[in-house]
């Protein structure tokens, strides 16, 4: 994304919600823990002071769910120092998302002693090698065109250039970690036997959990405006756990990859999630590996002001469980379109 965009993405903003301008000016330093708003000897903030926590999301803001409390970008980043894997998940049509993307890739690269690889949810395992050749020979830019990426139905390649570009500065090997696209079908009809043989032993899927399948059938019923037949739910859900799978093996062997010892993850909120999606994997994938070794990032699109607005655990609740998100980064949402206003017109 380009300066000028972005100017005026926190210019609207600063007019939206004043603490938007403390934040993006880098001046409300009471956020920083340590530094929250003035209190009284019994301990209750001053009539004139506010409680920053207390206060609602509002864009700019980032909130640690663990430790309750509002903090800073540089916070951010060093709370997240040395974690082997960082997961950050995404609105995939929000060009703002990409741009705080590949800005705390690029704050990490510089800041610890982590070399990690980039894995994308948008580029599939049979693109690895024309990946591997085009980043060696096409311009940053020219790299979506290059892999049909608008063609597959991703957002513009501009808005999500910025992340490949911080990669190439950075010296970050770049990994496609999804399923090739012609999977998907079989997996649906026929479930995880239609994985091939070299991926089936790859992954290892289990049975998948009563709790995850419950889960995936709601979600794969609203995202698909409830009008998929129930008898695909299950199918539906199937390929999202393979999905899950084949993203998690794939930071497990970046890491691996001699001059990696860790993986951030670009990919949408829902596969980002600890107790269900990715990071599930993960520990099941390296059983030893210390919770405190993966971290989620969620980006969410903080909602308008209201007289009764929700609260950051509100908006981590949304996506199931408040424990399956460790970082609340709030943005601006964009217009759309109902995605299911056109269904329900040709019912």
């Amino acid at each position: 994304m380009s300066q000028q965009p972005v100017q005026r993405f926190y210019t609207a903003t600063m007019r939206r919600n004043v603490c938007v301008l403390a934040v993006a000016s880098g001046l409300f330093t009471v956020i920083v823990p340590g530094h929250l708003a003035a209190h009284d000897t019994n301990g209750k903030p001053h009539q004139h002071e506010t409680d920053i926590n207390a206060l609602p999301p509002a864009p700019g803001l980032i909130f640690d769910l663990l430790a309750g409390e509002y903090i800073m970008f540089d916070e951010l980043v060093r709370r997240l120092s040395d974690r082997k894997y960082v997961l950050i998940g995404e609105k995939h049509d929000n060009p703002v998302h990409h741009h705080h993307q590949s800005h705390l890739i690029d704050a990490l690269s510089k800041s610890d002693q982590r070399h990690r690889a980039v894995v994308w949810e948008m580029f599939t395992r049979d693109q690895q090698a024309s990946l591997d050749q085009k980043w060696q020979d096409v311009p940053v830019l020219d790299l979506g065109q290059e892999l049909d990426w608008e063609e597959r139905g991703w957002p513009s390649w501009h808005d999500y250039a910025p992340i490949a570009q911080v990669a190439r500065d950075n010296d970050l090997k770049m990994i496609a970690g999804n399923l090739p696209d012609d999977l998907l079908r079989p997996l649906i009809s026929n479930g995880v036997s239609a994985l091939p043989d070299q991926l089936a032993t790859k992954f290892d899927l289990p049975e998948m959990p009563g709790d995850i399948l419950t889960r995936f059938r709601v979600e794969m019923a609203e995202s698909h405006c409830n009008a998929l037949p129930e008898s695909m739910l299950d199918g539906f859900a199937t390929a999202q756990f393979a999905r899950d799978a084949s993203l998690a093996r794939a930071m497990v062997d970046a890491a691996a990859l001699q001059g990696s010892d860790g993986a951030f993850l670009i990919a949408g909120a829902m596969h980002v999630r600890n107790t269900i999606a990715v990071p599930w994997h993960l520990a099941r994938f390296e059983p030893d590996l210390p919770p405190n070794e993966i971290a989620v990032v969620s980006l969410i699109e903080a909602d308008d002001p209201s007289d009764n607005p929700p609260k950051p655990q509100d908006y981590a609740e949304r996506f199931g469980n408040p424990n399956d998100i460790d970082f609340l980064w709030f943005t601006n949402d964009i217009l759309r379109k109902d995605p299911c206003a056109d269904m329900t017109a040709g019912q």
